[in-house]
């Protein structure tokens, strides 16, 4: 999935790298509850990380593990598609969510989110979960965007 967002790759980047701006944009569709670490870091770092998940912030889900294994900024002055994030994540109801975050330089900032999701039995409706959460995802972020990173 992706959009386009009004402001440069850098500074996208860099917000990415807080997990407080991913509590957020998550936040109302699907509530992570951090479990280990017990809270959340100021910045992402490469490594596990276990959440609580909740949906609609009511009914639980079971926990989700984020295993971060590449947290980066863009670089500067560098126009072609970098990828910033690899989460390579899973569950006891989902084997693998790989998700990577890629971003394209320009006037403004392309913006993608990439997912594959093995879960079984389970794969198509993880699979039609996942589209609805990553336009909730992206849409939040957007306004977050608008907003200059104020949320």
């Amino acid at each position: 999935m992706t959009s386009t967002l009004p402001c440069p790759a850098e500074r996208l980047s860099a917000e990415l790298g807080r997990p407080a701006l991913f509590l957020h944009v998550t936040a109302r569709l699907l509530v992570f509850q951090p479990v280990d670490p017990p809270t959340a870091a100021e910045v992402w770092t490469p490594g596990v990380y276990r959440f609580r998940l909740l949906v609609g912030g009511r009914v639980p889900l079971g926990e989700h593990t984020v295993d971060a294994r590449q947290v980066g900024v863009a670089d500067p002055g560098v126009v072609a598609p970098q990828q910033v994030w690899h989460d390579a994540g899973y569950s006891a109801l989902i084997k693998s969510w790989d998700h990577k975050i890629i971003l394209e330089p320009g006037g403004s900032t392309r913006y993608t989110d990439q997912v594959e999701i093995y879960a079984g039995l389970l794969t198509v409706p993880a699979w039609l979960f996942a589209h609805l959460f990553y336009r909730h995802r992206q849409r939040r972020l957007a306004e977050v965007v608008v907003a200059d990173f104020d949320y």
